[in-house]
């Protein structure tokens, strides 16, 4: 019974903040909404603390205030069914692929001189790295920064709770010198297009780009 109190509390509070409260309100404290459900006071807390989970609210001294939604908590319950197999990294290039090429339109018409600034110096972090972590994670910052001036929020919370994966995966071929200097080039050659204007050079620019990504996991699985 209790289980159901709070998911059931929790169900109909999902539901007011996405349609009654704005970023920054402040829920109801727990005795109001212990008597406007007719239930303890724990109830009520815990149903709080799955809300806190789903970052729907955050805590401060005032009481639960609503925050800005997230992909992040779903994605990290599905995160750990990702592996290190060929299979699960081609799935993972697969879908930057659509995601990346799906947005380019946005790109050229919304990107500004700044997002291509952001986009040069993540390549040049790229460079200059030392590590294979931080070359994959430089990669990771220009292809994040792509995704960024689409100026659509979908695309810029997938890439920023996906990071972490992505990282991982991009972490493929980041020994090899040569791999390294030929994806720089590319992103050069893909930054060049955006700022043209150019959709059909963008497109050009990033299939090359991807197709060398393939070519460099299969030849890593060799």
């Amino acid at each position: 019974m209790r289980t159901s109190a709070v998911q059931h509390i929790l169900d109909i509070l999902k539901k007011e903040i996405q349609t009654s409260y704005k970023i920054g309100d402040i829920l109801p404290n727990e005795r109001e909404l212990a008597e406007r459900f007719g239930v303890g006071r724990n109830t009520v807390r815990e149903a709080v603390i799955f809300l806190e989970a789903y970052q729907l609210v955050e805590k401060t001294q005032r009481g639960a205030r609503v925050r800005k939604p997230s992909f992040e908590p779903m994605f990290h319950m599905v995160e750990d069914t990702f592996d290190a197999s060929s299979k699960t990294a081609q799935d993972v290039l697969s879908f930057r692929r659509i995601v990346e090429f799906g947005c380019l339109s946005a790109v050229v018409q919304h990107a500004t001189e700044d997002d291509f600034i952001a986009m040069d110096q993540a390549n040049d972090r790229m460079d200059a790295a030392r590590t294979v972590r931080e070359a994959a994670q430089a990669d990771h910052d220009f292809h994040a920064a792509l995704l960024h001036s689409a100026n659509n929020e979908v695309f810029s919370q997938l890439y920023r709770v996906m990071s972490q994966t992505l990282i991982y995966y991009l972490e493929i071929g980041k020994s090899n010198t040569a791999y390294n200097d030929v994806s720089s080039a590319q992103h050069r050659a893909i930054v060049q297009a955006l700022r043209a204007r150019s959709v059909a050079e963008a497109q050009s620019a990033l299939r090359a780009h991807f197709t060398h990504s393939e070519n460099v996991r299969k030849a890593e699985n060799q």
